[in-house]
């Protein structure tokens, strides 16, 4: 574990995050220093968003609620705590919102930086998007050492695909979250949550995306357990 402070709020990390973040960086891959350099960069580049959308909850859940906000980063993704703080219904709304926002703006600071590192903020774009499709747009390679663009790749890419993955209206996602607490009924939540999960968990097989599909499938099976535990 890792232990350190940052903004005045504690972080602690678990070393299964490195692992998540080596295989989705393809680390079972490697066959050159090249690749291992680019490993290391995802690695860097993922630990830095998640990082960021954790102390969005936790600085914007503070400046709401108050209490001591603690960020815990393990696996696919972090929690932030905040056992002390007192939040309206809409206030957690808000400061779950905080997460993602925070994410999204660090992918368009990450886009602005690319742009600037080029010159050209319509070939950034063209290459940004190029890059999240899974194309390697080889014109960066020949053009710019491949290391530093692939660091900024990295950033926009995990910044927006985490963003969108993590707004998705299942529970314990930031959009179940979210819908929880806009909705009365938290069985009928996670009943919406279920069905939602079932139906990505299908879609993402169905294009290969096997890693998705046994997210969603783990999703399902919690927001099942919830609706059958909660009555109202």
């Amino acid at each position: 574990m890792i232990h350190f402070t940052l903004l005045r709020v504690p972080v602690s990390i678990h070393p299964t995050l490195w692992l998540t973040l080596a295989l989705l960086g393809r680390a079972f891959c490697i066959t050159s220093l090249v690749d291992a350099l680019c490993v290391m960069l995802f690695i860097i580049a993922g630990f830095v968003c998640l990082l960021v959308h954790e102390l969005g909850h936790a600085l914007v859940g503070r400046a709401l609620g108050g209490g001591r906000p603690e960020v815990y980063l393990a696996w696919m993704g972090g929690d932030c705590t905040n056992e002390a703080a007192r939040f309206t219904r809409m206030q957690g709304v808000l400061m779950t919102a905080a997460g993602p926002l925070a994410s999204m703006l660090l992918g368009l600071a990450a886009f602005v930086a690319l742009g600037l590192y080029i010159g050209d903020f319509a070939v950034a774009a063209d290459w940004g998007s190029k890059f999240m499709l899974g194309y390697m747009p080889m014109e960066s390679v020949q053009q710019f050492p491949p290391l530093a663009m692939f660091f900024f790749f990295f950033l926009i890419e995990i910044c927006c695909w985490w963003t969108l993955l993590n707004l998705l209206p299942v529970f314990p996602l930031d959009g179940g979250q979210m819908m929880q607490g806009l909705m009365r009924s938290r069985r009928q939540m996670h009943g919406i949550s279920l069905a939602v999960a079932v139906g990505l968990t299908v879609t993402f097989a169905l294009f290969g995306l096997w890693l998705l599909a046994v997210f969603m499938v783990l999703l399902a099976v919690l927001n099942h357990q919830f609706y059958q535990q909660t009555s109202y």
